[in-house]
């Protein structure tokens, strides 16, 4: 978002908050798997497990 406004001001944006959101609804429409787990103030994972055939 830098290149989008000046560096001095101040913002609060939630760019990535919403691109989580928008790909968990696409991996998982159902809201069963939870394929991509938060960690506070870390980041994201990626946690679905795989299963075994």
């Amino acid at each position: 978002t830098e290149h989008i406004y000046a560096e001095g001001d101040e913002r609060d944006s939630n760019v990535i908050e919403v691109f989580i959101r928008r790909l968990r609804k696409k991996l998982d429409p159902d809201n069963q798997l939870n394929p991509i787990e938060t960690l506070r103030g870390r980041g994201y994972r990626w946690s679905l497990q795989r299963s075994r055939s």
